[in-house]
């Protein structure tokens, strides 16, 4: 069987990239930050621009516009191009055979509902509905779209499934709406009842003021782990459990749909 291949974009953490690559994946993540997990290497935007990093690494990162990556004339995609060529007349292999895609929330969430006038007004709020909706026509046939409770359940349609860390292993409560075309929905491996404590965590970067009004004075380790100005970041990564679930659980059902043509 030939090498599937994922493309998680609007990632910088590595982390589920990652958790494809251990599985044997050609796994590429793409964000326009640099990669935080060491990859393989890195190509940029600029023609034959790489970064090797040698042995130790899992998979590849491009540090560019993931919309860059939907083409097959893309120097990234050469191989499977080449392999398309030359495939069984019957045979289509698509670009990508699963992507996974996390596009920013910042003007979708309803986290931020207050500004969404302001944001209407002055086109912010569809250019990121517009993004939204390229994350869900990549070129593959298995598209998983991550976001928080946003409006884009309004706009396109409602998510497919809502998880929380802790279904897949970590001790923290948060919405994680999934929008899926041609997969199946995630398998939580826990219960709520088999952690002693949940922690909280939010969207975006959140401000101690709203957090106070909520009475949530405690902020968790995870989100201040790196100083209150890198909480956005922080929240915005996939939680390791979640991330091993997708590649276990939609890598599997991958390798059975595309062993079995």
């Amino acid at each position: 069987m030939r090498t599937l291949r994922v493309l998680v974009g609007c990632e910088c953490s590595g982390r589920v990239r990652d958790a494809f690559d251990k599985l044997g994946w050609e796994a590429w993540s793409a964000d326009l930050l640099p990669s935080e997990s060491k990859p393989v290497r890195t190509c940029y935007p600029e023609p034959g621009r790489w970064h090797h990093y040698g042995s130790g690494g899992h998979g590849f990162h491009y540090q560019g516009d993931v919309r860059d990556l939907f083409n097959w004339n893309h120097p990234v995609n050469d191989n499977r191009s080449q392999e398309q060529r030359f495939s069984p007349i019957q045979e289509h292999i698509p670009l990508w055979d699963l992507f996974i895609g996390h596009p920013p929330c910042d003007h979708l969430s309803y986290a931020g509902a207050r500004w969404f006038k302001v944001k209407q007004a002055d086109g912010r709020q569809q250019a990121g509905a517009d993004f939204f909706m390229e994350m869900v026509n990549a070129p593959s046939p298995m598209v998983a779209v991550e976001n928080p409770h946003s409006i884009m359940q309004k706009l396109y349609r409602p998510p497919a499934q809502v998880v929380q860390p802790w279904m897949f292993g970590d001790p923290y409560v948060k919405g994680i709406h999934l929008w899926l075309k041609g997969l199946p929905r995630l398998i939580p491996v826990c219960r709520e009842d088999d952690f002693p404590q949940l922690f909280r965590t939010a969207t975006g970067g959140g401000s101690w003021r709203t957090d106070t009004a909520a009475g949530r004075n405690l902020m968790s380790a995870h989100e201040d782990s790196e100083g209150r100005r890198n909480r956005a970041k922080v929240r915005s990564r996939t939680f390791p459990g979640l991330a091993e679930a997708m590649a276990a659980q939609w890598g599997a059902y991958a390798r059975g749909y595309y062993g079995g043509r």
